[in-house]
């Protein structure tokens, strides 16, 4: 760890780039917390279908009575991080002051947390796939093509049109955008959109992210909104101005949350993965 002390230099950081969170808005937030860091999410099962048999004298016409039953999907959230780090006011006074306390909390959640949170959804929505492709390879020629058969064995899977999110990375994006029937997004609308909306393809909106958050494999994937949780059972982020152990301030925080994909709407998830299973 190197320690730049100023000279005669200016009192601006230069800024690192920076991207917004990509997987936020597609989670379900229909569960309950049961424990310390347990959600529990239900299903309702399915009543099956039998003959009316108006012949009947006694009895029900409509089949045998079914008690309707229901699944209970427990998950235990279980990614648990954090980052400790302090500002010497011996230091910062010879940096000029470069260090707010704040804003090093502001960088760390931009560039830190929020990057490894969209890279952790995505890892678990591809495992958890309900729905997925083999030996999947894009092409300047064949990508859309690829992209909407996907998007027809979901529909075939009886997963509702509306609602779907692609997700793909920067190069592969570029064997898409070559075919130049992607549509674009409303200006006003885009803006209001989380990072990496670049358009439509066969109605579902396309995220574009940097190569390294697509799980590793995997070319692209389809997630339908609402087939998947997220639950967060601790974000702290805190300044400690006063510290005893050193004169300045220290920097904390720490996040428990995990992402699980529910087992009842699974095949709303098509990861197209580039080897075989």
């Amino acid at each position: 760890m190197a320690i730049n002390l100023a000279k005669r230099a200016s009192d601006k950081v230069v800024e690192r780039f920076r991207l917004g969170s990509c997987t936020e808005g597609i989670f379900s937030t229909r569960y309950k917390w049961t424990g310390v860091a347990t959600v529990q999410v239900f299903s309702v099962d399915r009543l099956p279908l039998q003959d009316y048999d108006k012949a009947k004298a006694d009895g029900s016409r409509f089949g045998t009575l079914t008690e309707l039953g229901d699944t209970v999907q427990e998950l235990t959230v279980g990614d648990d991080k954090a980052f400790n780090g302090s500002i010497d006011k011996g230091n910062n006074t010879a940096q000029m002051m470069i260090k707010s306390a704040s804003s090093v909390l502001r960088r760390q959640t931009d560039e830190v947390i929020i990057p490894y949170v969209d890279k952790y959804r995505l890892k678990k929505l591809a495992e958890g796939a309900g729905l997925t492709g083999t030996n999947v390879t894009l092409t300047d020629e064949n990508a859309l093509e690829v992209i909407m058969k996907a998007g027809a064995e979901m529909s075939n899977a009886k997963v509702p049109r509306e609602d779907r999110v692609i997700y793909i990375g920067e190069t592969n994006a570029i064997k898409v955008k070559l075919q130049k029937l992607v549509l674009g997004v409303d200006r006003q609308v885009e803006e209001a959109l989380v990072a990496g909306v670049c358009g439509t393809i066969d109605g579902m909106q396309v995220r574009v992210v940097p190569d390294d958050y697509m799980p590793e494999n995997v070319v692209f994937m389809i997630v339908h909104k609402g087939c998947a949780v997220a639950p967060k059972k601790i974000e702290t982020y805190r300044v400690l101005e006063e510290h005893p152990d050193i004169d300045g301030a220290v920097v904390q925080g720490r996040l428990l949350h995990d992402c699980f994909v529910l087992e009842a709407v699974k095949e709303g998830i098509y990861a197209a993965k580039s080897t075989a299973e």
